[in-house]
């Protein structure tokens, strides 16, 4: 006898969940250099992802109108990983009415804070330095958000992200506080936070950057035919706001009658331009 329950429900429930979950929690990638596409890749493949770092001189009453071209256009060589999130749901489970959708966004929630670890590796004193500012205490008025714009101040484009602690520090209390939208205290990219920082320097507690400084790629797993056509269901979804596809599969066993699932994508992230495009906060 087939597992009992809503396919359709599932997959409504892990499309519409992605776009929001993981649109949020990765919405400090929009910082960096991104090259997302939903190219077969295998694991460790590797994506040389374009990156530009300077342009020419304005021309002023110009005598040549087809000078060509003298934009600097360098690469990072991006490794990609198979990341993959699973979850599941037994037969006694099924039974007492539980659901796989009701799973589904905390493995999204866990599958977004692993791409976020991998995004930041290259995020290290090695790769950018010392740190600019050691203090945490970081508040309007306080300097430090001075120290680390001034860091960066040469990108056209700058960001910044830093823990929940401190950037509920900068939320504003009053009518006439500056407001976390783009451009927010200088910064072109926007502000964030990120809940963890695991996977880059040791204590770092966030960054200012240019989006030079970092660049991520991700790409759509490849899986066999002879293995997905055994999937009950096996699409992908495409994140509005990051251009990011993660797929998504959805198995039964017929041995156990367990309910299976998996969210997964390709992604890998390297450093770019390593020289006046990151500024640490330990």
């Amino acid at each position: 006898m087939a597992n009992v329950y809503d396919s359709a429900l599932t997959v409504a429930t892990i499309s519409q969940q992605a776009q929001t979950v993981l649109a949020n929690r990765l919405a400090p990638l929009r910082l960096f250099t991104t090259d997302f596409s939903n190219e077969i890749r295998y694991p460790k493949s590797t994506i040389q992802v374009p990156v530009v770092s300077a342009t020419a001189a304005t021309s002023v009453n110009p005598t040549n109108f087809e000078p060509g071209s003298s934009v600097t256009i360098g690469k990072a060589t991006v490794t990609l990983d198979h990341v993959v999130q699973f979850f599941a749901i037994d037969q006694a489970d099924l039974a007492s009415g539980k659901r796989l959708e009701n799973l589904v966004k905390i493995n999204l929630d866990a599958l977004a804070l692993k791409i976020w670890s991998l995004a930041i590796t290259p995020v290290t004193t090695v790769n950018f330095g010392a740190a600019v500012v050691t203090a945490t205490t970081i508040t309007p008025g306080s300097g430090h958000l001075a120290t680390l714009w001034s860091s960066v101040s040469k990108s056209q484009q700058k960001g910044l992200v830093t823990t929940s602690t401190i950037y509920s520090a900068l939320i504003p209390t009053l009518t006439t506080s500056i407001s976390l939208d783009q451009g927010a205290y200088g910064f072109e990219n926007g502000v964030f936070y990120a809940n963890s920082f695991t996977g880059a320097v040791a204590s770092l507690r966030g960054f200012a950057c240019s989006k030079e400084a970092i660049a991520v790629a991700s790409a759509m797993p490849n899986i066999d035919p002879a293995v997905s056509s055994r999937y009950q269901v096996s699409e992908s979804v495409t994140l509005d706001d990051l251009g990011m596809t993660v797929a998504y599969n959805i198995w039964g066993s017929t041995t156990n009658r367990q309910v299976n699932a998996s969210i997964e994508v390709m992604f890998g992230a390297a450093a770019a331009v390593t020289t006046d495009t990151m500024a640490l906060i330990i």
